[in-house]
């Protein structure tokens, strides 16, 4: 509330406004929220662009989940903690293949899908090496044969739109 208070003796502040209790609560409550929404759009607008990152996923039965992550180191890689996970149901499986897409900052990832045949949510391994019993694959291509999968070598850098980030199974 908003009171003129005349004064009675001659002032250059004789016509002065006063503030009430309720309205300066009011008015310290919208400037800290401004402040507030000042610096989390300042660091949201600071964080850079994020670019579209899609593709198709290719050697599906169509039968069972698919779990896709996307990864921005090694560590995190090896510990599987994507930065980001999608999954595709079977009901989203068409000709053996399903579409997938990520928004990410500018970066480099890893990205990695395989197709849960045992329902766990987990890829498995097991068998000669120890290599994965379900299909499995990366964005950039992989040759399982003596190699194990690395972040250094399966990393891409994303400072654009990548339109055909297709992943072909690996079936073992």
């Amino acid at each position: 509330m908003i009171k003129k208070i005349l004064m009675p003796y001659a002032s250059p502040y004789n016509n002065f406004i006063k503030i009430t209790a309720p309205f300066s609560a009011a008015l310290l409550t919208a400037a800290v929220l401004a402040i507030i929404f000042s610096f989390a759009f300042t660091r949201f607008a600071s964080a850079g662009h994020s670019y579209k990152i899609s593709g198709h996923i290719r050697g599906l039965t169509g039968e069972h989940k698919v779990y896709i992550s996307i990864y921005s180191n090694e560590a995190n890689f090896e510990d599987g903690l994507a930065s980001k996970s999608l999954i595709i149901y079977p009901a989203k499986i068409k000709e053996e293949k399903a579409e997938y897409f990520f928004l990410m900052p500018e970066g480099q990832y890893l990205i990695m899908a395989f197709e849960d045949k045992n329902g766990d949510g987990k890829l498995n391994y097991g068998g000669f090496f120890n290599t994965p019993r379900e299909p499995y694959g990366f964005y950039k291509r992989f040759r399982p044969l003596l190699n194990a999968p690395s972040f250094d070598r399966l990393k891409f850098n994303l400072n654009k739109e990548i339109i055909n980030a297709n992943i072909n199974l690996i079936k073992m």
